[in-house]
């Protein structure tokens, strides 16, 4: 008759431990998941970037606008170029005057990167003429 082995025994050779191909499936599964977590975190960081630039480009749209409202840029028709530079960043801001009815002027101001053609950022408003 067949003599069954005792219970450490089965219980030793059942924990010898992983196989190659299991840790090689491990480590490349690790190994994928990490590449993944530095992918997203380096377009985090990119991203961060245009934020900050948008946001300081916003904030010298505010101070165009500002300007124009208190009457220290006149509000003459046409464009006008010039450098609006925010926290060190160099900006260019492109103010625009139209006619609006009802004695107003229509006001716009596109921010944009020295040398960019794509806007940072935008306002639109109506402002009334001095007398």
């Amino acid at each position: 008759m067949r003599e069954t082995p005792p219970a450490f025994a089965r219980c030793a050779r059942a924990a010898r431990g992983f196989t190659l191909i299991e840790v090689l499936m491990a480590l490349a599964i690790v190994s994928i998941a990490l590449a993944a977590i530095v992918r997203a975190s380096s377009q985090s960081i990119t991203n961060l970037g245009l934020l900050e630039k948008q946001s300081l480009a916003m904030l010298s749209a505010e101070n165009r606008m500002a300007e124009l409202r208190i009457g220290a840029v006149p509000a003459a028709l046409g464009v006008v170029r010039s450098a609006c530079p925010q926290a060190g960043v160099a900006l260019v801001c492109r103010l625009e005057v139209g006619v609006a009815a009802g004695g107003l002027r229509s006001a716009g101001v596109d921010v944009y990167l020295p040398g960019e053609d794509r806007a940072l950022a935008s306002l639109r408003t109506r402002v009334a003429v001095a007398r």
